[in-house]
Parts: structure tokens; C-alpha cells; sequence
């Protein structure tokens, strides 16, 4: 019987910077939606400016010691907020960059469900182009960019730095300005509200990067933040955008064909300082791209020596995928997933290696070819071989290419969150599977770029070791909490609640019992996700969960939810305790002996008044009444076979009713008989002797 079926027999996570929220407070349709009770969200007051894709911000108002001029922002369910960097950004103070006042969980009316939200000063105003805009090329003046632009900026991502985080969205769509540019400095907007760069485009990343889907990017590093600000700077800076009309796809290939710096600028003539900031951040390749620590030499007036960048590999002569040829490398690598069984044939016919030999003769690049193509050949040739091939032999050709297979995209550091998203979009799964299933994804990490991949190969290791487990606990859905911490629970159990951890779990639990009698408090993702947030406290009581006996199962959820709550010292819940009353009949039924079982649930009755789960779950626990009843239980079992076996001899002597009488009075007489001759006898012996 699968963990499922079984199952289904049985029926203040926001934080403010000054003090803790709770999720529980009520909607107050006068004063808005409740954070806490210093600030209100007016669902009434949108604020479109301030909008981030489908993340729609709303005019906030604070009271006490918060501004009264705030903004919210209301997170998607698809789009995992950054929670844990939110504690970090919330201790920055900078003049151009929005304070974090409060961020949590709320009743979100527009929606009927929970949602997460971020709310800041409003010291934002306009951003410098739209958020849809395809192309842009603002033209600024070179001398006010540098003081409103570049100046501020370097603050900003000087802050950013020191409190280790990686901002992910920098873009003009995310700098603001307050009526006139040249009137003030630049700001920059929010990065806490989706994963990093899931709604930056492209364009605004490295080549590594921008390969890889929205969302699917991983944090990354700090010198990606100085890539976005050149890139921005140069769009901010330009008179003519030479990719215009370009896609997503023509605009990377632009990028790796002649550079980002030239793809950007085209004709476009700078001099002085700026040149010399633009060429050192807008670097393709990450060893030679300027760091923060540059970025502060030249701000200081120092001469930086010019870094040289490696050219990159140019075959010569072309190699055809189907109708399209390469010349580069990293073209090449880009599209193999694209035709899976074309890429086989040319490794089986040798042309790939002939390519690499006599046009491409960079014996680096054809060595690390050798080397995956040997790895997979010996060690995997099963159905779907092509397309798993396609993604470690692309990883081996451009070492810095994110893994690509079966229409996704991704770094494998924004592997959890890639995973996350498709979860809730309900979207194929099986890709993400296939990954974590085979070899392929560890041998494309080991030849990325990256100088320490250990962990991360660890990781998926890990991983794979869960999806062969189908126990509680383990599945795809322990991988998804595992590689994706800022994950709340996507059980849809709770789907109308955003629940963080266990005991917003159990405080969710408690409103849904209070509104009806839910039919199952626990599943697959709750499982996984409370043995992924606290396995020392609740593994112990996981097996139960998916026991045969009825009894066993409710008695493993009381018992978990009771460890919560006493851990967690968390109020008194009285609905849910009425729940597990009414769901307490497997045990009662345990019980032998009716005195008692009526006693049990009397009391059962008084402990679930008081809303505690441990005193409910201790009249049923290890040296409770029920270890008596079971004693007394086997006494009376043991009487009872006794009286069984007398009853049995006493029935077969009754079926020979013929002699049966005649047999046992002779027997008794004779016994009798045998008594009065030793009396008579006797009493003889006496009178002779007298």
C-alpha cells in the first residue's frame, strides 16, 4: 500500500525590523491589510510605477516610530522570495536604496490566500525605462551620469557588498529617479521579492548567465552585479541601440561572436574615465572582469593597466547542426540540446572529432571532449542517451554553459528554485527528475569553470539518493525544500496558506480546523518539508505515519504536532485539538474494557479544552492506561481459553449421552463406596481397641 493511501485513510513568520509579526492578524477592510500593527497594505491604492512583473506593489501606511509613506510588494507563489537575505538587507541604511521596514506573511484580500510581502520607505519614484521595453538607449549626459549614476552606485553596491549580498537586479526597470534626471541620484529598487535575476532580462547578464532560463540563474556573484551596472550604464549612456529588433537568443549570440562591449555600444564613442569603466566591467570573462575593489581604484583616480582578455576560440572552418553552422565553440555548445540525435551522429561519424582536430585545434577543448564523451558512452546507453549526452558534451565544449536538456536551462546553483517554480506552475516535472536521476548533471558541474564544485556536486548526490527512496520524507519533494531553503510549504493541503516552517504549520493547521473538518493534515510535501526544517525533533515519528494500523497513524500525527508545539511553546489550539478528537476513534477502539475506554474518552475530551497537544497525546503514550487495559486484556484471554478448554472436554464426554450418566455415577459411586468402607472400617477399628 503506498505511503499516499494510507495516508488518506485519515482525514509569526513575518519579521519586521523592529519586532516580529505573526501571520494570524485579521483583515481590516478600513485600515487595510495588517503586516503588524504599526503597518497597513491598502489593496485599494495600487501603485504601478512600482510593479515587478506579476509582483504588483500597493501605496503602505505606517504608524509610531514608521514613515506613513510606504510601499508593499506582494509576492507570486511561483517566485521564491529571497526570506533569508531579506534579514541581512534589512540592517542597510543608505540614502538610495529603499528601507526595509517589515516583510512577512499576510491575508491577502485581492487573492483570499496567504501571500509574502516586502514593505519599504517610498522614496522611489520613476523608473528610468519600462519593464517591457525592448530596446533603450537614453542618451544621459556623460557628466551627470557620472555623479547621479556611477557615484551612487558605487555606494550602493559597496553597501550591498558588505553585507554579502548579491543584489540580481540590476537594470534600469529597477533604477528610479524623481522628476527631472539631472535634478538627483539615481536608486535602485527591490531584489528581495523573486529568486535572483528571475525577472531581469537577459541582456543585463553575462553570457553564462543570460543562457540559463529567468529564474533559474542561482544567486550568483558580486562581479555578475558589476556586469548588469556596466551594462546598464552603457544603455544609459548610448545614442543608438545596435540590437534592436535582436531576440533573446541573437542578442547572446551577438555577445559571444563580438563581444559585449561592441554589441552594446556599436558606433557609440566614449572617452576619458567612463571608456575606461565601461571596457573593465563589461568584460565577458569573469577572471578578467574589474572587481568592486577596481571599480574603488578608478573611482579614486587611479590608472588601472588594461587587462588583457583571452580571445575566444575561433574554428576555422564551420561545423553544421542541420541547416546552421558554428564556427564558435560556445554557438555550437548552445544549441546541441536543440537536435539530440543530429549531435549523435556527428560524434558517431566522426565529424565532430575531425572539427576539433583540423579547425577548432585548441587541444584543451578537445581533450575535455574526450574525456565526457568516454564518460557517458561507458555509462549510459539507455533510452533518452542523445538528449542526455547533449548537455555534458556542451559543458566540455564552453565550460561556463549552463546544463541545457529537454527544453530547460539552468545553473546549477538556481537549480532549486528552477525546480520550485515548475512545481507550482505545474509544469512538466520529469526533466528536473531525469536530472537528479542520472550521472549527466554531476559530469556537466565538474567542468564548469567553478574552483570548488564539490559542494554543490554533494548536493545532487544527495538528491539522487532522495528520489530513490519513496518512504515519507524522501521523493522529489524532500529535494525540492533540500535545494531551495527559502521554499514554503507547496502542500495543497495548505495551498491557501504561505507557511515557512513548522510551527506556521501547525498555526495554518489550527485556522483550517477552525473553519471545517479537513479530511488529511499530512501528505508527501508536509512530510518532507518538516523533516527538512526540523529532522532532529520529528524524524523518530515519520514511520508511524505510514503505518498499517489506523490507530498507529493518527496517534504519529498527534505526536508530531504535540513535539511542535511544546518545543516551539506555541498557544493553546483548541480546534485543532477538537480535530484529532474526533479523529481518535481507531484508538479508542484499542481499548478492551468499556469502563475504561469511556473514562479515556472523557478525559481526552478535557485535554483537548485545553488546547494542548501534549496532554491529549499523553494519555495515549508509552505507560498510559492503555499498557493496564492491555494487561488486564491478556489475563482475561488467558481465563477465558481455560474455561475454553474445560468447556471443550466437557462437550466431548456430553456426545456419548449413553453412558455418559452411567459411566460418571458409577465413578462417583465407587468413590463414594471406597469413602464409607475407610469410614466404617475405621470406626470398626475403634470400638475393637475400646
Amino acid at each position: 500500500m503506498s505511503d499516499n493511501n494510507v495516508l488518506e485513510k485519515e482525514q509569526e513568520s513575518s519579521t519586521d525590523v523592529e519586532e516580529k509579526s505573526t501571520s494570524n492578524n485579521p483583515l481590516g477592510s478600513s485600515n487595510g491589510v495588517q503586516l503588524n500593527k504599526n503597518i497597513s497594505i491598502m489593496p485599494s491604492e495600487p501603485l504601478p510605477q512600482l510593479n515587478k512583473g506579476t509582483i504588483k506593489a500597493y501605496a503602505a501606511v505606517g504608524k509610531n516610530y514608521f514613515s506613513e509613506n510606504l510601499f508593499a510588494l506582494i509576492c507570486e507563489k511561483n517566485l521564491t522570495p529571497r526570506v533569508i537575505t531579506a534579514l541581512k538587507y534589512s540592517s542597510i541604511i543608505n540614502p538610495n536604496l529603499p528601507k526595509l521596514v517589515g516583510f512577512g506573511v499576510i491575508e491577502w484580500e485581492l487573492t483570499s490566500d496567504e501571500r509574502y510581502c516586502f514593505v519599504y520607505e517610498n522614496i522611489l519614484d520613476r523608473p528610468l525605462i519600462d519593464m517591457k521595453a525592448k530596446s533603450s538607449a537614453l542618451h544621459w549626459n556623460p557628466d551627470m551620469v557620472m555623479n547621479n549614476v556611477v557615484f551612487p552606485m558605487i555606494e550602493m553596491l559597496t553597501e550591498l557588498h558588505h553585507k554579502d549580498i548579491v543584489h540580481g537586479e540590476i537594470w534600469p526597470a529597477n533604477m528610479y529617479y524623481s522628476g527631472d534626471p539631472s535634478a538627483g541620484k539615481i536608486r535602485l529598487g527591490d531584489c528581495l521579492a523573486a529568486p535572483s535575476s528571475a525577472l531581469m532580462p537577459g541582456l543585463y547578464e553575462p553570457i553564462d548567465r543570460a543562457l540559463a532560463d529567468q529564474g533559474a540563474r542561482g544567486m550568483g556573484q558580486y562581479e555578475d552585479d558589476l556586469y548588469s551596472f556596466g551594462v546598464s550604464l552603457a544603455i544609459i549612456l548610448r545614442s543608438t541601440d545596435p540590437m534592436k529588433g535582436f531576440s533573446e537568443e541573437q542578442v547572446i549570440e551577438s555577445k559571444i561572436e563580438n563581444g559585449t562591449y561592441s554589441s552594446l555600444l556599436g558606433k557609440d564613442r566614449f572617452s576619458g574615465a567612463l571608456l575606461e569603466l565601461l571596457r573593465g566591467l563589461l568584460y565577458d570573462d569573469r577572471q578578467q572582469r574589474w572587481t568592486l575593489e577596481d571599480v574603488h581604484a578608478w573611482a579614486d583616480g587611479r590608472r588601472l593597466s588594461p587587462k588583457q582578455s583571452p580571445k575566444r576560440v575561433k574554428a576555422g572552418r564551420p561545423i553544421a547542426l542541420e541547416e546552421k553552422k558554428y564556427t564558435r565553440p560556445e554557438l555550437f555548445a548552445k544549441d546541441l540540446h536543440t537536435k539530440p540525435d543530429e549531435t549523435v551522429r556527428l560524434i558517431e561519424g566522426g565529424g565532430l572529432d575531425q572539427w576539433l582536430e583540423r579547425a577548432v585545434e585548441d587541444k584543451v577543448i578537445k581533450s575535455r571532449v574526450e574525456r565526457a564523451l568516454k564518460g557517458i558512452e561507458t555509462a549510459d546507453r539507455s533510452a533518452g542517451h542523445a538528449e542526455r549526452l547533449c548537455p555534458v558534451l556542451a559543458t566540455a565544449l564552453y565550460m561556463e554553459c549552463p546544463v541545457r536538456y529537454k527544453g530547460i536551462s539552468f545553473i546549477p546553483e538556481g537549480f532549486g528554485e528552477a525546480l520550485t517554480t515548475a512545481y507550482v506552475e505545474k509544469r512538466e516535472i520529469q526533466p528536473y527528475v531525469d536530472v537528479l536521476k542520472y550521472q549527466f548533471i554531476l559530469q556537466a558541474v565538474r567542468n564548469k569553470a567553478d574552483n570548488n564544485p564539490t559542494s554543490l556536486v554533494s548536493r545532487f548526490d544527495t538528491c539522487r539518493a532522495f528520489i530513490t527512496q519513496n518512504k515519507l520524507g524522501f521523493g522529489l519533494e524532500r529535494c525540492i525544500y533540500y535545494l531551495n531553503p527559502n521554499c514554503h510549504c507547496l502542500s495543497d493541503i495548505i495551498k491557501e496558506h504561505y507557511v515557512q516552517n513548522p510551527e506556521e504549520l501547525v498555526y495554518a493547521y489550527e485556522k483550517m480546523c477552525s473553519r471545517g473538518n479537513p479530511h488529511i493534515l499530512f501528505d508527501r510535501h508536509v512530510v518532507a518539508f518538516l523533516s527538512m526544517k526540523d529532522k532532529k525533533n520529528i524524524d523518530h515519528y515519520i514511520p508511524g505515519l505510514s503505518d498499517n494500523e489506523a490507530h498507529v497513524r493518527i496517534l504519529a500525527q498527534l505526536q508530531i504536532l504535540a513535539t511542535i508545539q511544546k518545543k516551539s511553546k506555541l498557544t493553546d489550539l483548541p480546534a485543532l485539538s477538537a480535530w484529532f478528537l474526533k479523529n481518535l476513534t481507531p484508538v479508542y477502539e484499542r481499548f478492551h474494557d468499556r469502563e475504561r475506554r469511556a473514562l479515556l474518552i472523557k478525559n481526552a475530551k478535557k485535554m483537548a479544552d485545553t488546547g494542548d497537544l501534549d496532554k491529549l497525546w499523553a494519555l495515549f503514550g508509552e505507560g498510559s492506561s492503555y499498557q493496564m487495559d492491555y494487561g488486564a486484556f491478556k489475563n482475561a484471554m488467558s481465563e477465558y481459553q481455560k474455561l475454553e478448554k474445560e468447556k471443550e472436554k466437557i462437550e466431548t464426554k456430553l456426545k456419548d449421552r449413553k453412558n455418559y450418566g452411567q459411566r460418571t455415577g458409577r465413578q462417583v459411586a465407587s468413590f463414594i463406596a471406597v469413602i464409607l468402607s475407610a469410614v466404617i472400617i475405621l470406626i470398626s477399628s475403634y470400638v475393637i481397641l475400646m
